[in-house]
């Protein structure tokens, strides 16, 4: 009895040592992890972007307290120089990255690339448009404006840009390698890579050799030439060589590269937009259908009233355009897709009433990734130039493959099968009219479509085993109840997914609000889902 309790003490023991061993290896691994996270922001601020993020932008990040936060920061960051943004590209962040690795790959001397003046040059503006190269040094004439004559320097690089936006034009850049090592270093005075400077009586320039100057002048050159003298003699040349021509180039040479805010301006254009114009009203509607657990149908439908249009005679028809404009951008303000269309409808003039109840719909399916967008939708009059616009949020969420996924719930006014509608539709193999503002008249039913999608198959069978039951409630109390067996005879299938149809008639129901309750029942899986949506019965 002993040596067993002593075998359970000693496996207690052992248990324990095991979970404490494995507890500060997971301490240690989340520990780790942050380091890497803190790691990874650091470098990108003191590494990947330290010569084109502005101070501002810096002060900003350095602020930010969640790592969910400065990803929003990094992905807005390269949105703003995205010289593109309606494509799937950003070649500006691919260019500054190939420009990093063209830095290392050619700048190095025992000290990275990026860090040294010409890749940071070369980083921040590119290639120059011209070099002159000096890697040996050597015998050098020295050109009029840096004063004549001949001398010997050190390694030396001249880099030439016909224009820098934020710097100037006709840019000239200097690189001297004094220490022989390969470390190039930016220099405003011609004279660093003179090898002779301070030998007697070697390297004189034309002035110096004919007495006109020394070399003192050097380094207070002259600006204004003696009577009687020539000017390139003594250092007054060129106005880009003047001191303080040369110090406003090289300070601006520190400067990050401006940003473009070409995105960003057109999504201000859409925001005054909003503010300014309000006069045509129109109802906008964005519901979203999966097509996997990444990515999604998102159609969107947007209904003018024709009682808002104006209309004109064309072709012996009174008739009206609306023009429709649509955007999506993401949380950084990366836009994502546009579209563009015309809506054209016609007025029976023989029934005016008539046509002032109508409204004319268009209806746009998008394919869009898990996410989270923003949708601005401007429609005009073309005929009286009359806008409007509206701003809806869009958010879809990644599913896990393995649980049940429903779609948007959809109150429509008209739903068409395919077959009958003879059209194709952004919501598959229906075509449906949604019922913008949720209310309903007691003499027209209440149609509900949504689809259903991951659910479990029956082996034998290969079909579905779902439930649907839709309850009508007002007032906490049940109205009307209806309940769906869903296989392949009773939904409309889809490849893996299933759309369902719920119909309920309003007959004999007092206007007010009411709301729909869904619930779906996966009875293989044993997976529910649950829905509401508020609607209205109006006053017939």
């Amino acid at each position: 009895m002993k040596s067993l309790l002593n075998l359970k003490k000693n496996r207690i023991v052992w248990v324990f040592v095991v979970f404490s061993i494995f507890g500060v290896a997971l301490a240690q691994s989340g520990k780790a992890k942050k380091e890497s996270e803190r790691d990874y922001y650091k470098k990108w601020l003191e590494e990947d972007v330290l010569y084109i993020i502005t101070d501002e932008e810096k002060d900003v990040f350095k602020k930010l307290q969640s790592d969910e936060e400065k990803e929003n920061f990094i992905e807005q960051f390269w949105a703003r120089r995205d010289p593109t943004p309606e494509s799937s590209h950003n070649e500006f962040k691919e260019e500054h990255y190939r420009r990093i690795q063209y830095a290392n790959d050619h700048f190095s001397s025992g000290i990275p690339g990026w860090k040294l003046d010409r890749g940071r040059t070369y980083i921040m503006f590119g290639p120059p448009d011209r070099i002159e190269s000096y890697p040996s040094g050597g015998h050098y004439n020295r050109p009029s404006w840096e004063g004549g004559g001949s001398t010997s320097t050190v390694p030396f690089e001249r880099w030439e840009y016909r224009y820098l936006e934020g710097v100037g034009q006709d840019i000239e850049i200097e690189f001297v390698d004094q220490s022989l090592s390969g470390e190039y270093r930016m220099t405003m005075n011609p004279d660093d890579k003179d090898a002779l400077l301070h030998v007697p009586g070697a390297g004189m320039t034309d002035a110096e050799l004919l007495g006109y100057a020394n070399r003192v002048d050097r380094i207070v050159r002259k600006t204004s030439p003696m009577p009687g003298n020539n000017p390139l003699l003594i250092g007054y040349g060129r106005v880009k060589d003047q001191p303080f021509e040369k110090l406003l180039t090289f300070t601006n040479l520190q400067r990050p590269p401006a940003v473009k805010f070409r995105d960003l301006q057109r999504q201000q254009t859409l925001v005054t937009m909003n503010i300014s114009y309000q006069l045509l009203p129109f109802e906008l509607r964005a519901d979203h259908l999966a097509i996997d657990h990444e990515t999604y149908m998102v159609p969107i439908t947007v209904m003018v009233p024709h009682k808002e249009l104006q209309y004109a005679p064309k072709d012996q028809v009174q008739r009206a355009v609306v023009g429709i404009y649509g955007q999506v951008t993401s949380l950084s303000g990366k836009i994502v897709t546009v579209f563009e269309e015309s809506l054209v409808t016609e007025s029976d003039e023989k029934n005016p009433a008539e046509n002032a109840r109508l409204k004319s719909i268009y209806q746009k399916s998008l394919q869009l990734p898990s996410g989270r967008y923003k949708l601005d939708v401007i429609v005009r009059d073309e005929n009286s130039q009359k806008l409007g616009s509206q701003t809806l949020s869009l958010i879809l969420d990644k599913n896990r493959p393995e649980d049940l996924n429903i779609s948007s719930v959809v109150l429509a006014n008209r739903i068409d099968l395919a077959e009958t509608s003879g059209q194709p539709s952004p919501f598959g193999p229906a075509k449906v009219f949604p019922n913008i503002d949720g209310v309903f008249r007691v003499d027209q039913p209440l149609l509900v479509f949504f689809q259903l999608s991951h659910f479990k198959t029956d082996s034998a069978r290969q079909a579905p085993d779902l439930i649907s039951e839709m309850k009508i409630i007002r007032d906490d109390r049940e109205v009307l109840r209806e309940q769906l067996h869903i296989d392949n005879a009773a939904a409309q299938q889809y490849e893996d997914r299933v759309h369902v149809i719920h119909q309920a008639s309003l007959k004999g129901m007092e206007p007010g609000k009411y709301q729909l309750h869904l619930q779906v029942s996966d009875q293989i899986s044993g997976q529910q889902l649950e829905r509401r949506v508020p609607f209205q019965i109006a006053v017939q």
